[in-house]
């Protein structure tokens, strides 16, 4: 076992990501020596971490805020976050007088180095979780489906039972009398045409005339003779 631990691995945090929550890491010194940590990210516009650095003494173990401002909105879902935290930790066996330890790190880091202890800690978005669809059968629920077959049956039984059923008076005294009017009219068209063969094939009486005359003539010629012969 490590004399620093440093945990977690992941921080995660969970939606809405628009709004503002806060996760936990955690520094423990199992040494001897006082030790001094200092907390750096990749994306310092959406965390804060309380504190970013301090002392940690022996046997001790200080929790960390760090603290998600939310994003201006919504990532897509599946989505994976880059975002990224290094914390490293140096010893501090020195008094740091009335210095910070933002103020002393840069000596810290130049004395021991050698001796820094670090550890990265990614971010993880944890995705909203899908409704799941749940199968509720209703005796009074009848799927849509079911519902549409339902009223194509009804309807297809209501026209098989309409075309076997017995006419009604009205369509059965409507259809002899079309049929008789048909006829009507037909027989209308034949005497019609029968007619006219019949004007066609008997002389017109115009044609009388000749036969008249002939004769009419012919008696006025044979008195005319008549008177200066005899």
């Amino acid at each position: 076992m490590s004399s620093i631990e440093i945990l977690p691995d992941v921080l995660e945090y969970n939606p809405p990501l628009t709004e503002q929550s806060t996760e936990y890491a955690t520094i423990s010194n199992n040494s001897s020596d006082t030790i001094a940590f200092k907390v750096k990210t990749t994306a310092p516009k959406y965390y804060c971490v309380r504190p970013n650095a301090a002392v940690v003494a022996p046997g001790e173990t200080v929790q960390i805020q760090v603290i998600f401002l939310g994003l201006p909105e919504e990532p897509k879902l599946d989505s994976k976050c880059k975002d990224k935290f290094l914390v490293i930790t140096l010893p501090a066996p020195h008094d740091l007088g009335d210095k910070s330890v933002a103020e002393a790190w840069s000596d810290l880091e130049s004395e021991f180095s050698a001796q820094a202890v670090s550890k990265k800690i990614k971010v993880r978005y944890a995705q909203k979780m899908r409704p799941e669809v749940v199968d509720v059968e209703d005796e009074n629920t009848i799927p849509v489906a079911t519902k549409k077959e339902a009223v194509e049956e009804e309807e297809e039984e209501e026209k098989e039972t309409s075309s076997s059923n017995d006419v009604t008076p009205t369509s059965a005294s409507a259809e002899p009398s079309t049929d008789k009017n048909n006829e009507d009219v037909t027989s209308e068209k034949k005497s019609e045409e029968e007619i006219k063969e019949d004007s066609k094939a008997a002389p017109e009486s115009p044609a009388l005339y000749p036969p008249i005359i002939v004769a009419l003539v012919a008696i006025l010629v044979a008195l005319i003779v008549r008177q200066y012969y005899f």
